[in-house]
């Protein structure tokens, strides 16, 4: 986790992070997709789906948009609900896991967004490799609450250099 943490800092990998965002963002605005900002998508559960990130990824939003409290992060994971819904949108929509960028409820959006995600993944994938960081692909709430918590607890001192 601490790795993860440290990696999440460096220019490196976040500008990798923002060049993938922005290609996500090109790819889906060929395709129009509809969204009608119901945030049905975030309410995991209920919507039927799971989002999953990568240990790096989850880093990476969280020292973007800040730890947030551990019992709201836990309830979220409980409940299987993203803790950055607020109301119908969502709060840290510019900063949103690559995973939201890439997966859409529109009925139209069928083999285009999951041949996105899976090359963005492999490109995340080989991020990791390059920079010798440890892979883990896990539950978006899961791991959410795993670094609020620990960064609750000090072990993601700040005053770490990548």
């Amino acid at each position: 986790m601490r790795a993860w943490w440290v990696a999440a800092s460096n220019p490196v990998i976040v500008g990798a992070f923002e060049a993938l965002a922005e290609h996500s963002a090109h790819v889906t605005s060929r395709h129009r997709p509809i969204c009608v900002a119901s945030g049905e998508c975030c309410q995991f559960a209920r919507h039927g789906h799971d989002l999953f990130v990568t240990g790096l990824e989850a880093a990476l939003v969280t020292r973007r948009t800040g730890p947030m409290e551990p019992t709201r992060a836990r309830r979220a994971w409980e409940q299987s609900v993203c803790a950055h819904l607020s109301g119908r949108s969502c709060a840290i929509h510019a900063l949103r896991p690559l995973g939201c960028r890439t997966y859409f409820c529109d009925p139209r959006a069928t083999h285009w967004h999951a041949e996105l995600a899976e090359s963005v993944h492999q490109q995340v994938r080989e991020l990791h490799d390059a920079h010798a960081l440890p892979y883990l692909f896990a539950e978006w709430t899961w791991l959410a609450e795993a670094f609020s918590s620990a960064h609750a607890r000090g072990l993601l001192s700040e005053a770490v250099e990548p």
